[in-house]
């Protein structure tokens, strides 16, 4: 929807279909009057209207050319890329441009993450999957961090790392983030650290939790200086940027107990998850997780497993996604190993936590797919 948006900005008509909305993906959505047709990773080679628009010999691009496409029209072109935290990082860096009056065009991930604004300056998030990220040629490269994951395309971390290398290669300039930024913790789960200019130094007191945010943060930072933005502009958009969807956002309440959505989906965003519940709510928090994909949950097995140990904690079915279901990478079989409940019905979950609210000052709901949409409180 935002990439269409910012089509349309440039003189294009646009049109869709969702294979979750009626009447999702078929073959009378295209027709000889369709110049380009779109289609993003999950998309399989069958799917009909992929064979309609090959029929009629219509231009078929992937999502990750249009993105490209769209960038090129800019002049300063910043991508944020990285395994955990680009979605958080690009909204930041947008905050801090924005209200350094740079006028920046933000496609954001999330819902809701889309801004126009001029053609001087494009913030986007650069994802990793199927390496079409390598299609962009961004001004400005920025990596929040480096982890296996996208199991079903990348052999190892060697590969991984190998494709965000080159994804820096592209752009005259890079910033990765660094282990040694120093920071206090201030309240509760959240942090403060400093932003300096040369010798212009000021202190920014993050309201969203996580020292993990420190990272995205003091990145945005560096980009912020990069284009001249004054420490202090710096200091108050981040102390300003409260969180975007599903990334902590509080969204109800049981009685007094707080529910809150994340999207972490991979081991090293739980323990960063469960790391921030325990400083806010010590051990009076529940952990309720879906994993994403069979084969995420099989190759990263023993570290989901770590991850999850030592912490209340139940298992949803699993996300699915584009993949068929694989032995010993199910919910399921996480459950079992863990020696936790396991839920399979979205109805029933939501009984439970109604159930054992009382017990939790708050209910992290985690994971990259539906459950948030399902369970009822």
């Amino acid at each position: 929807m935002a990439l269409a948006k910012l089509c349309e900005r440039f003189g294009a008509s646009t049109s869709g279909s969702d294979q979750n909305i009626p009447p999702g993906h078929i073959a009378s959505n295209i027709h000889s009057d369709i110049d380009i047709v779109i289609i993003n990773g999950a998309i399989a080679d069958d799917n009909p209207e992929l064979t309609r628009a090959e029929e009629l010999g219509i231009e078929i691009m992937s999502r990750a050319n249009l993105l490209a496409h769209v960038e090129a029209k800019y002049k300063n072109r910043i991508a944020i890329a990285g395994t955990h935290g680009k979605s958080t990082t690009t909204a930041m860096v947008g905050a801090i441009l924005l209200l350094g009056g740079l006028n920046p065009t933000i496609h954001n991930g999330v819902e809701d993450g889309l801004v126009i604004g001029g053609q001087d300056f494009f913030v986007t998030e650069a994802c990793e999957f199927k390496k079409s990220f390598l299609s962009l040629s961004p001004t400005v490269a920025v990596v929040t961090n480096v982890d296996f994951d996208h199991v079903d395309c990348y052999k190892n971390l060697e590969e991984v790392k190998t494709a965000f290398t080159k994804f820096m290669d592209k752009a005259d300039v890079s910033f990765t983030s660094s282990d040694d930024i120093e920071c206090f913790e201030y309240t509760p789960g959240k942090y403060a650290f400093d932003v300096c200019d040369g010798e212009n130094c000021v202190t920014v007191y993050l309201s969203v939790p996580g020292k993990h945010n420190v990272f995205n943060a003091h990145l945005a930072g560096m980009v912020g200086l990069h284009f001249g933005i004054e420490p202090m502009v710096i200091k108050d958009a981040l102390e300003s940027y409260s969180g975007i969807h599903r990334r902590w956002e509080t969204i109800g309440k049981i009685g007094d107990t707080t529910i809150i959505s994340e999207y972490a989906h991979h081991p090293r965003e739980i323990e960063a998850s469960i790391s921030s519940a325990r400083s806010i709510y010590g051990e009076r928090f529940l952990f309720v997780f879906q994993p994403h994909t069979y084969t995420r949950t099989l190759a990263l097995f023993d570290d989901f497993v770590r991850a999850l140990s030592g912490t209340k904690c139940v298992l949803y079915k699993t996300f699915s996604a584009r993949e068929a279901k694989i032995g010993g990478g199910d919910a399921v079989d996480l459950a079992d190993k863990l020696g936790v409940q396991y839920f399979s019905e979205a109805k029933e979950l939501g009984v439970y936590l109604r159930d054992v609210a009382p017990k939790f000052d708050a209910i992290v709901l985690a994971g990259a797919g539906d459950m948030q949409k399902h369970v009822s409180f």
